[in-house]
Protein backbone atom coordinates (compact mmCIF):
# COMPACT_ATOMS: atom_id res chain seq x y z
CA UNK A 1 0.00 0.00 0.00
CA UNK A 2 3.06 2.87 0.97
CA UNK A 3 4.15 2.13 -2.55
CA UNK A 4 1.06 3.71 -4.65
CA UNK A 5 1.29 7.03 -5.09
CA UNK A 6 0.51 9.29 -2.27
CA UNK A 7 -3.07 11.14 -3.62
CA UNK A 8 -3.76 7.23 -3.96
CA UNK A 9 -2.93 6.20 -0.47
CA UNK A 10 -5.10 9.27 0.38
CA UNK A 11 -8.32 8.37 -1.24
CA UNK A 12 -8.22 4.86 0.10
CA UNK A 13 -7.86 6.14 3.31
CA UNK A 14 -10.17 8.60 2.79
CA UNK A 15 -12.89 5.54 1.84
CA UNK A 16 -12.42 3.92 4.79
CA UNK A 17 -15.46 4.31 6.84
CA UNK A 18 -15.41 3.12 10.61
CA UNK A 19 -12.51 4.69 12.82
CA UNK A 20 -11.38 1.41 14.47
CA UNK A 21 -10.44 0.76 10.83
CA UNK A 22 -7.99 3.48 10.95
CA UNK A 23 -6.80 2.55 14.01
CA UNK A 24 -5.81 -0.80 12.94
CA UNK A 25 -4.01 0.52 9.93
CA UNK A 26 -1.95 3.37 12.23
CA UNK A 27 -1.00 0.25 13.96
CA UNK A 28 0.70 -1.41 10.64
CA UNK A 29 3.19 0.54 9.59
CA UNK A 30 4.60 4.36 10.96
CA UNK A 31 4.08 5.53 7.75
CA UNK A 32 0.29 5.21 7.20
CA UNK A 33 0.08 6.18 10.64
CA UNK A 34 2.14 9.85 9.86
CA UNK A 35 -0.93 9.46 6.91
CA UNK A 36 -3.85 8.65 9.06
CA UNK A 37 -3.45 10.66 12.47
CA UNK A 38 -4.15 13.55 12.24
CA UNK A 39 -5.61 13.93 8.33
CA UNK A 40 -8.30 11.21 8.42
CA UNK A 41 -8.94 11.23 12.37
CA UNK A 42 -9.31 14.56 13.37
CA UNK A 43 -12.71 16.35 12.33
CA UNK A 44 -14.16 13.35 10.28
CA UNK A 45 -16.85 12.77 12.97
CA UNK A 46 -18.64 16.36 14.44
CA UNK A 47 -20.88 16.09 17.29
CA UNK A 48 -22.42 19.21 18.22
CA UNK A 49 -25.24 21.58 18.33
CA UNK A 50 -26.63 23.40 14.66
CA UNK A 51 -26.53 26.50 16.74
CA UNK A 52 -22.78 25.93 17.61
CA UNK A 53 -21.99 28.50 15.15
CA UNK A 54 -18.44 29.05 16.05
CA UNK A 55 -17.55 25.12 15.06
CA UNK A 56 -19.22 25.77 11.71
CA UNK A 57 -16.99 29.02 11.20
CA UNK A 58 -14.44 27.13 12.08
CA UNK A 59 -15.13 25.17 9.36
CA UNK A 60 -15.51 27.33 6.71
CA UNK A 61 -12.77 29.75 7.42
CA UNK A 62 -10.83 25.85 6.91
CA UNK A 63 -12.48 24.65 4.26
CA UNK A 64 -9.16 21.83 4.47
CA UNK A 65 -10.26 20.69 7.63
CA UNK A 66 -14.43 20.66 6.23
CA UNK A 67 -13.24 18.32 3.55
CA UNK A 68 -12.38 15.75 6.29
CA UNK A 69 -16.00 15.71 7.85
CA UNK A 70 -18.04 12.26 6.90
CA UNK A 71 -20.65 12.38 9.43
CA UNK A 72 -21.97 15.39 11.62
Amino acid sequence: LIKLLLELVQEIIGNIDKPTDLFTLVLTCKSLSNLVIPDHLDYRFIQCSPADTLVWQHLVKHPHLSRRVQNV
